[in-house]
């Protein structure tokens, strides 16, 4: 029996960018839930990713949600224009330089979900102050901006943390790094009910399906 207040989303960052089209349409039956797609600017993390013509690819190719996760330095400035492509939720880093609270009334204003992401060294304090106008917040379990890392195993006590304090808001808790069979059932036990994976499921030789299975199998045994 799935447990339905579990997301897995899957992160198209190391996807084969030559068969996206291909993988696209092989994610949107492998029960996974949301998409989940990096744009970098090339400042507020070194690499630089991809922007709106992929987005629109991949919108076009699912009904599933789509989680845009804004690494870059000016978050604010990219609201408007990521609106028009009916993104899902728009998920940004409390370390970026925009004003926060004018990040938010837009994202209201064009009324697309909000995230706040926090990286492995941030306190929960950052995030404190809006807690009640955000619909998620994404605990980065490796430092942003490259794939493939491994999991940081100290934010699980982070996660725990922020779990038992806001318990009581509606708020999805969410993990983005290093999530494989290996790492998502701690995770899951720190109070994480989102699980990001990449390479976990890109590369996995269980298949797309075969590996999304086992992740809601290991969460719930």
């Amino acid at each position: 029996m799935e447990n339905k207040n579990v997301v897995i989303s899957v992160s198209i960052l190391s996807s084969n960018f030559m068969n996206l089209e291909k993988e696209i349409t092989s994610l949107n039956f492998s029960g996974i839930d949301e998409f989940h797609l990096d744009v970098m600017d090339g400042h507020f993390v070194d690499n630089i990713s991809f922007g709106l013509p992929i987005i629109n690819c991949v919108r076009s190719l699912t009904e599933l949600p789509i989680e845009t996760h804004m690494m870059v330095d000016d978050p604010y400035s990219f609201v408007e224009s990521f609106a028009k492509s009916k993104i899902n939720t728009f998920t940004f880093h409390v370390e970026s330089k925009s004003n926060i609270r004018d990040t938010i009334s837009l994202l209201k204003e064009k009324k697309i979900r909000i995230g706040l992401v926090i990286n492995p060294d941030t306190p929960i304090s950052a995030i404190e102050p809006y807690i009640n106008d955000i619909d998620r917040v994404l605990f980065m379990t490796v430092y942003p901006g490259q794939g493939g890392q491994n999991y940081i195993l100290s934010v699980n006590d982070k996660i725990n943390e922020f779990a038992k304090k806001y318990s009581n808001n509606n708020i999805l808790i969410g993990v983005d790094g290093g999530i494989k069979l290996d790492t998502i059932k701690n995770s899951f036990l720190s109070g994480a009910r989102m699980f990001i994976s990449g390479t976990g499921i890109l590369d996995s030789k269980l298949g797309y399906l075969g590996v999304v299975k086992e992740f809601r199998k290991t969460i719930l045994k």
